[in-house]
């Protein structure tokens, strides 16, 4: 192992984040980002530290079985039964099936376990890109689309390329207290009746980038984590420096990664560089006030 990792707020595996915790005092959701920099203190250039490898912490609590199919819904809360739950927390908590989409999983969040029998949040959030920004779209403001007038509120805007000024900003708006079916392609994406910009593909319901679908007995499903990290690489020496805590850092791209087999890997850290690891907590409507949620990072290199 080269090297030597030094981070914000710790050192080496198990690196804690700061004071992670859910406000609910207006009871409306919201995504929270914070920065933890790790640098390689070496100062001999052979001391690269190579398949650098980042994940996060999770709840305790064995993967347990679906009895039952579940079909979620995005208006009412739901129940799902597992085979055995009995170390799992017991409210707040967000749970992952390993089995759907391909593997690639699917998120909900459990306000309440009795026994086996877990209660759910239905989907209210979800993504949908846009084209032809013509006029700029914010986080916290209410849209709706032109063909069957679904609506929601913008959590963050994302932009990839274009302008506002220039009319052709593209990208994608993550959305909660969607109310209606979907956002259909080509739909104006209208604010008081004027419209911003156009969609670019279809939405989709989900959480923290997963895709919502039905669950089915035999499923695979356990607690997981709270955060979703990404990887931000200074330029000139400077970090993404969002306004506030609830505006996410322009560019970094986040995703879920709870175990080292599914790390997120920073190709390189060379001798005296840094890398700045974003931590993102997606806090939903109405949620059970929490404290000491487990934002660690474990991480790995040769």
């Amino acid at each position: 192992m080269l090297g030597n990792l030094h981070a914000r707020f710790g050192v080496g595996a198990g690196v804690q984040s700061p004071g992670l915790h859910h406000e609910t005092n207006d009871g409306v959701g919201r995504t929270r980002y914070h920065l933890t920099v790790a640098k390689n203190n070496a100062t001999a250039s052979t001391d690269a530290m190579t398949a650098f490898s980042i994940w996060t912490g999770k709840p305790v609590g064995t993967q347990a079985n679906l009895n039952s199919s579940y079909y979620f819904s995005t208006e009412s809360p739901g129940s799902l039964t597992v085979s055995n739950a009995s170390n799992w927390p017991t409210r707040g908590f967000w749970i992952r099936n390993r089995t759907v989409n391909g593997g690639n999983g699917d998120l909900r969040y459990v306000d309440y376990r009795s026994g086996n029998t877990l209660y759910v949040k239905p989907v209210t959030w979800g993504y949908v890109q846009f084209k032809s920004g013509s006029l700029e779209l914010k986080s916290g403001m209410a849209i709706i689309g032109s063909t069957y007038g679904t609506t929601a509120i913008i959590d963050q805007v994302v932009v990839t390329s274009g302008s506002w000024a220039a009319g052709n900003a593209t990208g994608t708006l993550i959305l909660k207290k969607i109310v209606g079916s979907t956002f259909y392609n080509n739909d104006s994406i209208k604010v008081d009746d004027t419209q911003h910009a156009l969609v670019a593909a279809t939405s989709t319901r989900g959480y923290r980038g997963f895709t919502a679908t039905n669950w089915y007995a035999n499923d695979k499903i356990e607690p997981t984590a709270d955060i979703d990290i990404g990887i931000n690489l200074p330029e000139s020496g400077l970090f993404k420096n969002p306004a506030t805590e609830n505006i996410a850092p322009d560019g970094v791209i986040f995703s879920h990664h709870t175990a080292q087999e599914e790390a997120l890997i920073l190709e390189s850290l060379l001798a005296e560089n840094s890398v700045g690891i974003w931590i993102r907590q997606t806090i939903l409507d109405g949620t059970q006030a929490r404290q000491d949620i487990d934002g660690s990072l474990s991480t790995s290199w040769y």
